[in-house]
């Protein structure tokens, strides 16, 4: 087995393509980066929350004295079960699916303001 120096990894790092906004057309990585993360709104949450009419905690099946870390694991395990791309798993149609994950997001931002996170 051979020792590689420093500038044997920074030739194979010059020869590696990069990300060039100005010939790729993405724009910036700062102005995408956040989009990237965003959540949906809270104003958007309460919409759902309200045309829903379920609490957030009922959409997650958990108690009024619940902890933030049920809410993460409630939210992940179900999400992951009604997730659009999961839905032949579970026998749903994508726009159930889609409905279902949305009100899911709802319920976790909803809650993710309530607990200050």
């Amino acid at each position: 087995m051979t020792r590689r120096g420093r500038s044997d990894f920074a030739a194979i790092a010059a020869k590696r393509e990069r990300y060039d906004p100005e010939v790729e057309g993405y724009g910036d990585e700062r102005q995408w980066r956040g989009t990237f993360y965003q959540r949906m709104g809270w104003e958007e949450a309460e919409r759902v929350i309200r045309e829903g009419g379920r609490t957030p905690r009922q959409i997650l099946g958990l108690s009024l004295h619940c902890t933030w870390a049920e809410v993460k694991s409630a939210y992940r395990k179900l999400a992951m079960r009604c997730h659009p791309d999961r839905r032949m798993e579970n026998g749903m149609t994508e726009k159930q699916a889609t409905v279902e994950f949305q009100n899911l997001q709802a319920a976790y931002v909803v809650l993710e303001r309530e607990f200050g996170k």
